[in-house]
């Protein structure tokens, strides 16, 4: 059976996938086989990608619903890259770094506005990230080559180690290959394999506030007022219920407990 991926290629349907994706999202492996297992007489020929996610969609629970639409979720920090960059500096911050965002730094030849840089022990990353309003946009080679020339103009002067290069899609296999031989660093969804965006967020659980179903003035307050994160509103909850509305924080606050219950 063939399905059409949001990029508009052809594939063919790969249950193993479909339940890698449920589990993902916090599903024991044998309810997992539950859910793929009533989708199957759902499916047809040419069926795409985002109708196979919203019928999962709704057979899951409402905290693991949230976590599965975790990366359209990541998609609505946008439209532009802020909320992005400061999402992905709470990524870092759990992994041991200390992580300054939107710095003006001089290289040798010019001054560069540098995404955020990231220390621990003897290395200082300089991280560029790169946000796509549509999950079918590959990071190109072009995002490489612009954070490579950037790095080599900053490394001496800030002692930059390594680039490292972010994005809420995916790469291209030339922006892979590039950075495998220049010795970059690169975070996707699903790259690197074994510690892709969506494994690093479930590792500390640390869920964008997008996964809730709010609003959308709602969850553009949030974000502007620095609740970047589900676990930031049950810590600020007094924040919360300064910002929205008595009906709009208890319902913020409600989903959030579903969310990493």
């Amino acid at each position: 059976m063939w399905v059409i991926k949001r990029s508009g290629e052809r594939e063919q349907f790969d249950s193993n996938k479909a339940k890698a994706a449920v589990m993902r999202a916090g599903v024991p492996r044998g309810e997992a086989d539950d859910v793929v297992e009533g989708l199957l007489p759902q499916l047809y020929d040419g069926i795409t990608t985002e109708e196979i996610y919203r019928r999962i969609h709704q057979t899951l629970e409402k905290g693991e619903a949230a976590r599965y639409g975790l990366k359209k979720a990541i998609l609505r920090l946008g439209p532009e890259g802020w909320h992005f960059e400061t999402f992905i500096a709470r990524l870092l911050t759990a992994e041991g770094y200390s992580v300054r965002v939107r710095q003006i730094l001089d290289g040798e030849c010019v001054s560069h506005e540098v995404d955020a840089t990231a220390e621990k022990e003897y290395e200082r990353l300089m991280v560029e990230c790169k946000f796509h309003n549509s999950l079918g946009i590959k990071c190109a080679i072009q995002c490489a080559l612009m954070a490579q020339a950037r790095f080599l103009d900053l490394r001496e002067r800030n002692g930059i180690t390594r680039p490292c290069l972010v994005t809420n899609t995916r790469f291209t296999s030339d922006v892979v290959r590039y950075a495998n031989c220049t010795g970059m660093d690169l975070l996707s969804w699903r790259w690197p394999e074994d510690a892709g965006l969506e494994l690093l967020v479930e590792k500390h659980r640390l869920y964008p506030t997008t996964v809730l179903d709010l609003g959308r003035h709602d969850l553009a307050m949030l974000l502007d007022n620095d609740l970047i994160l589900v676990k930031e509103l049950l810590e600020r909850r007094r924040d919360v219920a300064t910002i929205l509305s008595r009906a709009s924080a208890e319902k913020a606050l409600r989903l959030a407990e579903d969310a990493l219950h």
